[in-house]
């Protein structure tokens, strides 16, 4: 088991400022002594700073805000923070707290807020380039080189779905205990090996096999989320990991262009079908994962405080502390601990020994949890109190509900236009980057979900968020209950893209919508409740793709949309009680 130790808080703020201590603690007993001293003991506390510092991670002003920073700071606790075109590409401006940032500078590629975001979304994009790239070649290529039945290529397309939903189980507390940015590394290059061994695949066993393996690339949704998070404050994060969300989801749309293009490629050089399939694996998906993987190891950052082990060092912990919360330590934290305290700088660990016992007039004012936590490792009782938030489950449901089918679509689409339409003009190549629009989407439509969220909550806090989730989870439900019934009609091309347009937006839009809550629900578990709600994406994957295979539909008899709008259905009614249930504000929104 993973060693921690835990910091305590005084039982109440009134009392004079005293930390319990164990006897075999020496990081205990340095608080107690610390805090229970005079208030001027320690003047190298972690102090305030300005609005707009970038500090790259140390905390080291010693000057206090003014009143009118004060103000704007509160402002900001309810998540306010105005947006100027500028701060796109200007210094990012840090909440000294948590050392997040209040802004979204992805233009100024040197910044390090900038280069997470950017590291984060292109692990992301290469993991579901590599992840997709089986699905527009199998109706092609695949299915005939290996004798494959209809039967058959659904279960591969489940196969590539299970392995996703198993490893962000792992992924989500790995990246709370690890830190994300190790976790998503490791990720793809595991991932590079199966894709590799795509190209030797000669039977469906070996389909299923391979299919399961490269699916635990879909965990980087996982790292990708909380290495966002751990960057971006709770006014810009479901933004932020809207747009990383939905420009990496871009890869799963992508792929179907550039394998179907490489593989005509190989075509037309000479290359038999048999072969050309199996050459596109080492030479497209392997390749972007090594590239990828080497630049988050080079170039990327752990946290804004620098190293995973170092995240407790702002002086948000020492507040939490002091509120009563508990922070825990791993072995690694404490011996990053140990070490500093020899030599107590501006660059010590900000716990209570850089923490002045608050002025009394400010003693009922509390800072929010969010501005203060950090990343913990994962507990049975942290699970537990996890499990029991009706807000964490409203998350797993919609996200289960959109990004499953969004999975689901991904490999039943280039089948469905190919049914629908195939003819001397339409080949199964046509279908395919037909269908390759509905990934596409998600160049603008999650982000502009998470950006929507983000404007609610300034305005309305976490209800304006929900309720914005809600709509447009329950709004794909009912588009897919449009498809099914135009499906089952006299469809054409034209009403079959716009039906695919309006249930890509709609899910999109609440997969960004999504991305701003655990951020806010859970600031101590974000990896973990990210895991979680990944993996529900992937276990309504496989709903989905069960609905099609109960009720594959056939085009003479007009039930070929049928399973469409059962899907709708199933979609719109799993939404409908999170409205009964959160909206009335029991749970604090």
């Amino acid at each position: 088991m993973t060693e921690t130790k835990t910091l305590g808080a005084p039982p109440s703020r009134k009392q004079s400022p005293s930390l319990t201590a164990s006897n075999d603690s020496k990081v205990d007993l340095e608080i107690t002594k610390a805090v229970s001293g005079p208030l001027d003991q320690h003047p190298g506390m972690a102090s305030m700073l300005h609005m707009g510092t970038n500090t790259g991670g140390v905390v080291t002003s010693e000057e206090y805000f003014t009143e009118d920073e004060k103000k704007k700071q509160e402002l900001k606790g309810f998540g306010y923070h105005k947006f100027r075109w500028s701060s796109l590409w200007r210094p990012a401006e840090i909440n000294s707290l948590n050392g997040k940032s209040f802004t979204f500078p992805i233009f100024r590629i040197f910044d390090t807020y900038s280069i997470s975001f950017w590291l984060a979304t292109l692990g992301f994009f290469v993991a579901f380039l590599s992840w997709f790239a089986f699905s527009p070649l199998v109706p092609e290529a695949v299915k005939e080189d290996l004798h494959l039945s209809s039967v058959q290529v659904t279960h591969s397309n489940m196969a590539s779905l299970g392995g996703t939903a198993i490893v962000r189980l792992i992924a989500g507390p790995a990246s709370d205990r690890f830190g994300p940015r190790k976790v998503m590394a490791t990720l793809l290059i595991l991932g590079a090996i199966p894709s590799g061994l795509a190209a030797v695949v000669g039977n469906a066993s070996g389909l299923y096999a391979v299919r399961f393996f490269i699916s635990i690339l879909g965990a980087t949704f996982v790292t990708c989320q909380a290495w966002v998070s751990t960057f971006y404050d709770k006014s810009i994060v479901g933004t932020a990991n809207a747009f990383s969300g939905g420009w990496g989801n871009m890869g799963g749309g992508v792929t179907t262009a550039a394998m179907i293009g490489l593989f005509e490629r190989y075509r037309a050089a000479g290359l038999s079908s048999h072969l050309a399939w199996r050459v596109c694996f080492p030479t497209l998906p392997v390749p972007c994962l090594l590239l990828v993987a080497g630049m988050i190891l080079l170039f990327g950052k752990d946290h804004p405080a620098g190293k995973w082990s170092q995240r407790h060092q702002f002086s948000g912990t020492a507040i939490a502390i002091a509120q009563g919360e508990k922070v825990e330590l791993d072995s690694s934290e404490r011996a990053e601990y140990e070490r500093t305290q020899s030599t107590v700088n501006e660059k010590a660990p900000a716990k209570a020994a850089h923490f002045r016992e608050p002025n009394p007039l400010d003693a009922d004012k509390r800072v929010a949890t969010v501005d203060t936590a950090q990343s913990e490792p994962l507990t049975l009782a942290r699970l537990l109190v996890i499990l029991k938030d009706p807000r964490v489950w409203m998350c797993i449901m919609c996200y289960l509900l959109t990004f499953g089918l969004e999975t689901a679509m991904d490999a039943a689409l280039p089948g469905l236009t190919t049914t629908l339409f195939s003819s001397n003009t339409f080949s199964a190549v046509d279908a395919a980057y037909a269908a390759s629009m509905y990934g596409l989407l998600n160049l603008y439509a999650r982000p502009l979900g998470g950006v929507v969220s983000d404007i609610l909550y300034s305005k309305y806090g976490l209800r304006g968020r929900v309720i914005w989730l809600l709509a447009t989870s329950f709004s794909q439900g009912v588009a897919m209950i449009g498809l099914g019934f135009y499906c089952n009609d006299n469809p054409t091309l034209g009403g079959v893209l716009a039906f695919i347009f309006f249930i890509g937006t709609t899910g999109f839009l609440a997969n960004g919508a999504n991305y701003g809550i655990p951020a806010i629900i859970c600031p101590s578990a974000i990896g973990t409740v990210s895991g979680l709600v990944g993996a529900a994406g992937n276990l309504g994957g496989l709903l989905y793709l069960g609905i099609f295979l109960a009720v594959p539909g056939v085009r003479r008899q007009k039930t070929l949309g049928t399973k469409f709008w059962i899907a709708g259905v199933v979609n719109a009614g799993a939404v409908l009680p999170f409205f009964a249930v959160l909206l009335p504000g029991k749970y604090g929104m």
